[in-house]
Parts: C-alpha cells; sequence; structure tokens
C-alpha cells in the first residue's frame, strides 16, 4: 500500500564483558521541510543524570535519518546484555493508527504513500522488550497535533502494540526529561508516583504500582539534605547568560529555583518567550507552508525586485532578507517572518505586478509590429529582390520574412533558369559586342561595349526587356535576342 522505511538495527551482538545499562535519547525541533516542534531537544536535557546512574547514554539532537540510523545500530549493541534500558524520543510523530513513526530532521512532507527514513517506535519497543519490568519509553510530542496527511497518515502517535514489561510515558516535549531526572535516576525514585502527579505525564504500557529504576542507597548518617551551592548556582547562572537562550534559562530555573538568580532568569526567559522576532517566527511555523508555498512566497518577491538568492523553497537568509526589505517598504515590522495577511498582500501586489509587465510587453509587442509593417512597405512590399533582402536584413524573424523568403527564392530559380536560357544562345564575342552596340545606340546604356556581359550590361538589357513588354530578368532568352537584332537590322 504504502513504502515505509524503519531504520532500527535490531541485530544481536556479541555482548560486552561488563553489563552496562543503556539508554537512548533523540529530540527534534527543527525540521528542513515541516513545521518547527517546540523543546523538541528537552529530551537530552537527563543525559547526564542517566550517566551518573551507570547508564551508556547516546544522544542526538536534530539528527539526519542516517544519523538516527547510525544511533540506532549502537543502541541496539548497548542493549544487548543491559539490565535497565530507557528511551527518550521527542519531535513530530505520524501513524497510519497501528504503526508510528518518528521523522528524522531532513524527512520529506509525508504523503499518501508515507514516509522514508523514519524510526519505527515499535521496532524500539521490541528492543526495550529485553528487559521487561525495567524498560521505559518516553515520547515528547505535540498532543494536539492530528492533522491528516493523505488517506492513510495523520500526525501523532497511534495504537502502540506495548510489549509485555515495558512502560510508556508520553506528553509534550518539554515534560520528557522531568520522569528520568526526578524519578528514574534518583535513588528510590517511583516513576510511576511522579507520572500520576505529573499534569504533562500520562502512561500506557506496564502500570506497576511503582516503577523504581535505582534502588534507594543505605545511609550510615542521618545528615540533613544539602543546602543549594551557591558556587555552583553562580556557575550554572554564569553558563546560562553566555547561551542566553530560553532552553538555558528554563533549565537554570529548573535546577535552581531558589537561587539568587532564580528570578532574573525568570525574567530574562519572559522577555525572550515574548520577544516579538521570536512570536513573529512562532507565527510563521504555526502557518504550516508547504515547499511549493515557499516557492510562490519567492517566486512573488523576486517579481517586485526583492532578490531572494534562489526559488528553491527553502527560507534561508536571503529570502529572510528579502521580506525583511519587502517588510520595510510595505510599513510592517521587520522580523523576517510573514504572516498569512503579508503572504496575502504580497500575492496581491505580485499578481498586479504581473499584470502591468504582460501589459507593457503587449504594447512594446504592438509597437514593434507596426515598425515591422511600416518597414515592410517601404521595402518588401515593393516586390524587388532588393526590398526583399532589405527586409531580411533587418527583421530575419520579422512578421514577413518568410514571405520575402520564398520571393527570394523563386527569384534565385527564375534567375538560374534565365542563365540556362542564355548560355543556350551560344553567344560569341562578336554577337555580344553587336548586342551592346545596339543597347547603346537605343539609349539604354550598356557601358563600355566590349564583348563582356557585366553590370552595367546586364541592367542594360533588364531595362530593355522591360521597355518592350518582355521578362525582365537582365539575361537573354530567345524571344529578346530576336526582338533585339530585329531592332538592330531593321534600321
Amino acid at each position: 500500500m504504502r513504502k515505509l522505511t524503519l531504520i532500527a538495527a535490531l541485530s544481536v551482538f556479541a555482548a560486552p564483558l561488563l553489563a552496562q545499562d543503556a539508554a537512548l535519547l533523540m529530540g527534534v525541533n527543527r525540521y528542513e521541510e515541516l513545521r518547527r516542534v517546540g523543546n523538541g531537544t528537552d529530551v537530552l536535557n537527563s543525559a547526564d543524570s542517566l550517566r551518573d546512574a551507570g547508564y551508556n547514554v547516546s544522544t542526538l539532537a536534530n539528527g539526519s535519518s542516517i544519523d538516527m540510523a547510525r544511533l540506532l545500530q549502537r543502541f541496539a549493541v548497548d542493549a544487548a546484555d543491559a539490565e535497565r534500558l530507557v528511551v527518550g524520543l521527542a519531535g513530530r510523530f505520524v501513524t497510519d493508527g497501528d504503526r508510528t513513526w518518528l521523522l528524522p530532521a531532513d524527512a520529506d512532507r509525508p504523503t499518501l504513500f508515507g514516509v522514508n527514513s523514519a524510526v519505527s517506535v515499535d521496532s524500539v519497543l521490541q528492543v526495550l522488550a529485553q528487559t521487561p519490568g525495567q524498560a521505559v519509553l518516553i515520547l515528547g510530542y505535540d498532543q494536539d497535533a492530528d492533522n491528516q496527511i493523505g488517506s492513510y497518515l495523520r500526525q501523532g502517535v497511534g495504537d502502540l502494540n506495548i510489549p509485555q514489561g515495558v512502560t510508556v510515558f508520553y506528553g509534550e516535549p518539554d515534560f520528557t526529561d522531568g520522569v528520568v531526572i526526578e524519578a528514574i535516576t534518583v535513588p528510590g525514585g517511583d516513576a510511576m508516583a511522579f507520572a500520576r502527579n505529573s499534569r504533562g505525564l500520562r502512561e500506557a504500557g506496564y502500570q506497576p504500582q511503582s516503577l523504581i529504576m535505582r534502588p534507594a542507597t543505605n545511609r550510615t548518617t542521618s545528615s540533613p539534605e544539602p543546602v543549594t551551592d551557591v558556587r555552583s548556582a553562580l556557575n550554572a547562572w554564569n553558563a546560562a547568560q553566555e547561551e542566553n537562550t530560553a532552553d538555558s534559562y528554563r533549565d537554570y530555573i529548573f535546577a535552581y529555583p531558589d537561587s539568587p538568580f532564580a528570578s532574573e532568569a525568570r525574567r530574562r526567559l519572559d522577555a525572550i518567550e515574548n520577544d516579538p522576532q521570536r512570536l513573529a517566527e512562532i507565527a510563521e511555523d504555526q502557518l504550516d507552508l508547504s515547499r511549493n508555498e515557499r516557492r510562490a512566497i519567492q517566486r512573488n518577491l523576486t517579481l517586485l525586485e526583492f532578490n531572494t538568492r534562489g526559488v528553491d523553497g527553502i527560507f534561508g537568509p536571503g529570502t529572510r532578507g528579502a521580506v525583511r526589505n519587502w517588510q520595510q517598504v510595505n510599513g510592517f515590522a521587520q522580523t523576517g517572518f510573514l504572516t498569512r495577511e503579508q503572504i496575502n498582500r504580497l500575492d496581491a501586489q505580485a499578481s498586479r505586478r504581473a499584470e502591468e509587465i504582460e501589459a507593457a510587453e503587449e504594447a512594446e509587442r504592438a509597437e514593434l509590429e507596426r515598425l515591422d509593417r511600416a518597414y515592410w512597405d517601404e521595402t518588401g512590399a515593393r516586390g524587388d529582390e532588393a526590398g526583399y533582402r532589405a527586409y531580411l536584413n533587418r527583421y530575419p524573424e520579422g512578421i514577413f520574412a518568410e514571405e520575402a523568403r520564398a520571393a527570394l527564392n523563386k527569384a534565385e530559380d527564375s534567375n538560374e533558369a534565365a542563365i540556362a536560357r542564355e548560355r543556350a544562345l551560344n553567344i560569341n564575342p562578336v554577337l555580344a559586342r553587336l548586342i551592346e552596340s545596339r543597347l547603346d545606340a537605343l539609349g539604354f546604356n550598356p557601358g563600355r561595349v566590349d564583348g563582356r556581359f557585366d553590370r552595367d550590361s546586364r541592367r542594360a538589357i533588364a531595362r530593355y526587356q522591360s521597355s518592350n513588354g518582355l521578362s525582365s530578368t537582365g539575361y537573354l532568352d530567345e524571344p529578346t535576342l530576336a526582338r533585339l537584332l530585329a531592332d538592330t537590322f531593321g534600321r
């Protein structure tokens, strides 16, 4: 019915000498062809916690299909002899109802026939089934995305066929790291209790009363819980400021909610999340423009003389710069991101410009045709070879070019026949001088009388033929010669 490539290396390899628990974290927030996924890479935030808890962790952010395939193969090797398995996947998922796939960053837009190079969630579940009771799959995706794609696919997660002993947690992407950091990797932490108390997570599959992935350690002393390390909070704050992103401030607030810098982190996070540029980007993302729609926008901008540096359906620096220039001319905020209203106005302007260009081209075509016809009236329309040649020199592809060429071809054929007829007369030099002398005596000016028919001789013959109602070729034939000799001897 359709081709869906399942990228998952599930071969069983030789077990390592020392068993180590395995974890796989893959998140995508930016796609080449699809709308971005907010916080799609938050699932990777738990990598350090998993490593500290003894997991061999493989991570990938915004990976291509090739990178994802390579990482899945590595995870299959790590999982072969592990006792605990944790997989976190976040991004854009598609499903046919029974099967589900995670799309890589370079995935083509899904069509009627499915998607290529996608990660099969069902295959990942089969790997997790190797450690029943100690296997967790965490899925982060837009819970409200349920758009139909063609006749068979839609966005989101379908009815998963979850093996026995595998627990699945799912929710919005920004909730994917909490269950790991605050439960799965915490000694004595109960993942099921955490999920039940969280408004952002749901559970499916194996759902025991409690799920403890890391047993509690025995404490020899009853020392109080350590307070927040001020130096650690300061170092983390400096790192968050250096990165200066919404994710960096959000992570800092999550890790140090009571630190002296938490309120400033919240203020900066609020400023970033409400930044007009960011809001404009989110608004355009929500339009979910197809590649053809993006090409149409680039063509419209180019038509209006805003250079996008290509029409390829990819909004790179050239297109963003063209959008900003167009926005400036039209009185919009220069964000480089378009709204639906702006796209409609741009299309209207381009349509009007296209009509103006067409009208100008039509007027130019009419003027060129007028000049063409006027030139013909003064040259080829007079019916002589000189006129035909003059017209073709100016208008080799003109309105009357075919007619002029046909007339010239006919004239050339006629000349060849006239030459043949003259040769058949076998005129010797003596007779030739006699003919030139007679033409001279009759006033037709054949030039020098030397028995050689040059250009002047030919013109004199043509004038004689024309004045006597003969075919004016400039070459002698029997009627011309007979008439000319009769005129000669008659006198």
